[in-house]
């Protein structure tokens, strides 16, 4: 698992933080009411990217000065590759709803 972390690059992370974010999102969304759907739509992401950028770190990785110096440029790039898809799922969601 730690070797599969480490080995995301700037792209492959984004977009799996935008596909499961767009998956947790849309569970989510239908799961709990509809007030708080923009909320997971920002808070979804940010959790993912958090967690799968220092991930590694927590499983014991040794370069966590690496880490911690680019994590200023990969953790909000996929936020907002996440947040992107969490918010088309939210355009989408509403209109695949029956009336």
């Amino acid at each position: 698992m730690k070797a599969f972390l480490e080995s995301l690059s700037l792209t492959s992370g984004a977009l799996l933080v935008a596909v499961v974010s767009a998956a947790a999102v849309w569970i989510l969304s239908t799961l709990l009411p509809k007030v708080l759907r923009w909320i997971w739509a920002v808070v979804v992401p940010f959790v993912l990217a958090y967690c799968l950028y220092w991930s590694p770190v927590w499983l014991g990785s040794d370069d966590v000065s690496q880490y911690g110096a680019w994590a200023f440029v990969v953790v909000p790039t996929w936020f907002v590759a996440g947040v992107i898809a969490s918010a088309l799922t939210m355009q989408v969601l509403p209109k695949r709803r029956p009336s």
